[in-house]
């Protein structure tokens, strides 16, 4: 037994971890009386009801975005994203129609390390991806652009910035 309040402390703090540890190592079946396998297949019945089965429970189907070709003169180009310790530069394209479509490259220092032509005023044509179906519109994200005959690569096949694994 403990002799004085601070053993006694240490004591019950020393079963409560005790068992933690235990209940840690008993599976989970075990404690809830579901196996793994049923939880699996009541979950999936769940899932599969808004969206086809994916094998991971509370998942949805990994859908790719299919590219998307732009092309035009560039009218405006900005860095987007100084302010939060990232660049990013933007362009907008006008394709001859007057509307404007927004592409999104790659930080100054990848264009630069490509070595990609001067952006200003250039006409270009490229391969991009809308990541937002809901929003057709919305900006593209160029997997690679071509300026002055050079082609830029930017992103690959999933869409990936290459600058940020440069092996590829």
């Amino acid at each position: 037994m403990p002799q004085n309040p601070s053993q006694a402390i240490l004591a019950i703090g020393g079963l409560f971890l005790v068992g933690v540890v235990v209940d840690a190592m008993i599976p989970y079946g075990e404690k809830t009386g579901i196996t793994p396998s049923s939880a699996i297949s009541s979950t999936s019945r769940m899932v599969t009801a808004a969206a086809p089965a994916t094998g991971i429970p509370g998942t949805q189907p990994f859908i790719p975005s299919q590219p998307v070709e732009f092309g035009g003169r560039i009218t405006e180009v900005l860095t987007v994203g100084m302010e939060m310790g990232w660049g990013q530069v933007h362009v907008w394209i006008n394709d001859g129609t007057g509307k404007l479509q927004e592409v999104s490259l790659a930080p100054q220092s990848y264009l630069q390390q490509i070595g990609c032509p001067a952006l200003t005023n250039a006409r270009v044509t490229g391969i991009g991806f809308r990541f937002d179906p809901n929003r057709p519109n919305s900006e593209l994200y160029a997997k690679s652009i071509i300026v002055a005959g050079t082609t830029c690569r930017l992103r690959d096949d999933e869409g990936l910035a290459l600058w940020i694994n440069p092996t590829q």
